[in-house]
């Protein structure tokens, strides 16, 4: 047994071990070769063997615990390797358990690649031709209760594969699933607004907005996207609504502007501020990384530039550019987490910072999101943190490639400041994409302001 529970051990040794316990297999002989399906370190050759005996002394054990571990196991190779014995058992009960994995990105594969090996055990186990109308047919079908977020995949996956159309023909047809709370909710979204969400996130986003408390706003923010160019309101996104509420009752004119007026006012403004773009390095990756508004001018949306002509406003106050430098100063001085928020149109109907503790600390890095910040952040403009490690922080301004990565997941709106100098703050929006646009820098406002 403590060969084992010892990954370190050589796996000759440890399949003498096994042959030992194979005398007389004890329940804690069981739960040891359990763990090896998943804890790191074991070498593949003795979790194969262990893998065996799983099949012979407790199938269903096995089952379950590759259901838990397969959407969370980083050993990429035997990962791999479960999803080949899954089809050579012909495990197709194990298919919601092999779409929960392959959802899930994975630095060693493309997301949507056809060579992920779920996607692979899928097809084999099903069909080839049969993947649009299983994850169809587990999105409507799977329990509402206890696989939610199974058939939150199924949708996110269609996506990615591009079945858009398939999803509005389903949201459509009234007659599938009248009573379901997840597909009436979608077609809310999409009959109200002509939004279809993307991913699973953007569903809880909306699910958030239409829950009772948030029905005030859901109701403004139909309101304001009516009076948007019809062109505009055909390509909304969740995270648009936001914004589209926050113009109606800052600057309601921006409403009837289209995106190339929108970029001008923009542009003027980035023009006359004068501050210098601090890009931080990306040398060794790969992609197109620019932060340059006249470079990334073809992808922006309304709800981008609005969300900077908003968000230049803001910190044009002396008021909201001393909280964010107060929370920048107090962010430098903690070395053991990176601190952040989201910033609102408060109860009074004025731009606000809502400084949110994160979820966990011990990283001057990182900045963890917890629940508390979601929910605030859902009728909120900007998902925000800092990058304040020292007052000269210029090689790492802007996101970078966590921040990326939060922002595809979340799809919000985000911004980050960064210290360049002690009385500079620079500014940059990002989001999904990944988009990221420098908005110049912010002064630590003068005593007399």
């Amino acid at each position: 047994m403590k060969s084992l529970s010892n990954p370190e051990s050589l796996p000759v040794v440890q399949v003498a071990a096994m042959e030992k316990l194979d005398e007389a297999p004890t329940p804690e002989y069981i739960a040891a070769l359990k763990r090896m399906m998943w804890q790191p370190g074991f070498a593949e050759s003795s979790r194969l063997a262990a893998f065996d005996r799983l099949v012979k002394l407790d199938e269903p054990g096995l089952k379950e615990i590759i259901r838990l571990q397969l959407p969370k196991l980083m050993a990429f190779a035997w990962r791999q390797k479960l999803c080949e014995l899954i089809v050579e058992h012909n495990w197709v009960d194990m298919t919601p358990t092999l779409v929960r994995a392959w959802s899930v990105p994975m630095a060693a594969w493309i997301e949507q690649d056809k060579d992920r090996p779920e996607r692979i055990a899928i097809e084999q186990l099903n069909g080839k031709d049969q993947l649009t109308d299983l994850l169809v047919k587990m999105l409507v079908d799977s329990n509402p209760i206890t696989e939610a977020n199974l058939r939150l995949r199924c949708w996110e996956m269609l996506q990615k594969l591009g079945k858009r159309d398939r999803l509005v023909r389903l949201l459509a047809d009234a007659s599938v699933k009248p009573d379901d709370r997840l597909l009436g909710n979608l077609r809310s979204c999409a009959g109200e607004l002509g939004i279809v969400p993307t991913t699973k996130e953007e569903i809880l986003w909306l699910q958030a907005l239409l829950d009772t408390k948030n029905l005030a706003f859901w109701a403004q923010a139909k309101e304001a996207s009516m009076q948007l160019p019809p062109d505009v309101r055909s390509k909304l996104e969740i995270r648009e609504l936001p914004i589209a509420v926050a113009v109606s009752k800052l600057k309601p004119e921006l409403l009837k502007l289209t995106p190339l007026e929108l970029y001008q006012i923009v542009e003027a403004r980035r023009q006359a501020n004068g501050s210098r773009i601090v890009s931080p390095s990306f040398e060794g990756y790969g992609g197109d990384h620019t932060e340059n508004l006249y470079e990334m001018r073809n992808k922006l949306t309304w709800g981008d530039l609005a969300s900077m002509v908003i968000a230049m406003e803001m910190f044009e106050s002396p008021i909201l550019r001393q909280q964010m430098f107060d929370l920048a100063d107090r962010d430098m001085a903690d070395r053991d987490t990176e601190f952040g928020g989201v910033i609102r149109i408060g109860a009074a109907g004025k731009p606000e910072i809502l400084e949110m503790t994160p979820r966990v600390r011990g990283n001057d890095l990182r900045y963890e999101s917890s629940q508390k910040m979601f929910d605030n952040a859902y009728t909120g403009l900007f998902h925000f943190h800092l990058h304040c490690q020292s007052y000269d922080n210029m090689q790492y301004a802007g996101p970078h490639l966590g921040d990326f990565a939060y922002a595809d997941s979340t799809r919000a709106n985000c911004l980050v400041f960064s210290f360049v100098s002690r009385k500079e703050l620079n500014v940059d929006f990002y989001r999904h994409g990944p988009m990221v646009v420098d908005l110049g820098c912010i002064a630590r406002p003068k005593k007399d302001e």
